[in-house]
């Protein structure tokens, strides 16, 4: 290793990084640094897309054979770009899936979804289900609507576990909303932020109700009681607000994010052409 000029000396390794440890990750990232830009540099039809050790290739086209072509080039340049430095993917957790907008996709799509792309001694087809990235399952239309059902489900079972706790350990009603909104909110707004669409006059529905439980567990108020009143008197917000909010604040951390890259484009144009 060569930090400012300076070498060190060499030293044996005699063990790895324990099995969860935070620095994991870290190392991971840094080694595989330059994974994506090699790749791309060589398939420039496609788009890598990367999340710690979660590796994914996006290509674009309006023909599916097309797309097919393009995507079986990336993982070969994969395996090969591991080959060199000593690693191995494991190749039997790959998927490939195909987003259109083709909303008769049973008619138009549904043949060529047989078609198969070959990653070493391993044979891949579409996905006929969501496929799962990053804890959203996203379908061939990204409705998300079954990302949605699976966290409502989820939902459910952490409803019960907080008021099987609240009736057992009688926890202070501070503690309630707290446990509701990390453990209960959390699960149902994951990925909201994707699948949120303010004219789903259902799923808005849904996730009131939810609220309303929750403040009448807080409040121990009757049914009947007015919804702004559980809103206020509770200390939750309404549904329309809670996503709303969600989605907004997320798309100023992507607009920041891409005037951060603008900049440094902008300040740097050789290492701008070397990105494009």
């Amino acid at each position: 290793m060569i930090i400012k000029g300076n070498s060190m000396e060499r030293h044996p390794v005699v063990g790895g990084v324990p099995q969860g440890s935070p620095v994991s990750p870290i190392l991971f990232v840094i080694y595989t640094s330059g994974l994506i830009k090699w790749v791309e540099g060589d398939v420039s039809e496609a788009k890598g897309l990367s999340c710690v050790d979660d590796l994914g290739w996006e290509a674009t086209g309006s023909d599916v054979n097309h797309v097919i072509s393009i995507l079986k080039r990336c993982p070969a340049k994969n395996i090969e770009w591991a080959t060199r430095r000593g690693l191995q993917f494991d190749t039997a957790k790959m998927e490939t899936a195909l987003f259109t907008r083709i909303r008769g996709y049973r008619k138009h799509l549904r043949p060529k979804l047989t078609a198969t792309t070959r990653v070493g001694n391993w044979s891949l087809q579409f996905n006929a289900q969501a496929t799962l990235w990053i804890g959203v399952r996203m379908d061939m239309h990204r409705t998300f609507k079954e990302h949605y059902n699976q966290c409502m489900k989820k939902v459910r079972v952490a409803e019960g576990r907080v008021r099987s706790l609240t009736k057992t350990y009688g926890t202070l009603l501070e503690s309630v909303w707290a446990v509701q909104e990390v453990c209960v909110q959390a699960v149902t707004l994951y990925g909201s932020e994707l699948w949120w669409d303010p004219t789903e006059v259902g799923r808005r529905h849904d996730i009131q109700l939810l609220l309303n439980r929750q403040a009448r567990s807080i409040l121990g108020a009757l049914p009947t009681t007015q919804r702004g009143g559980l809103m206020r008197e509770s200390g939750h917000r309404p549904a329309q607000v809670i996503l709303d909010s969600r989605q907004q604040c997320f798309t100023a951390r992507l607009v920041n994010a891409c005037s951060r890259n603008l900049k440094e484009l902008h300040s740097n144009p050789c290492s701008g052409a070397a990105i494009c």
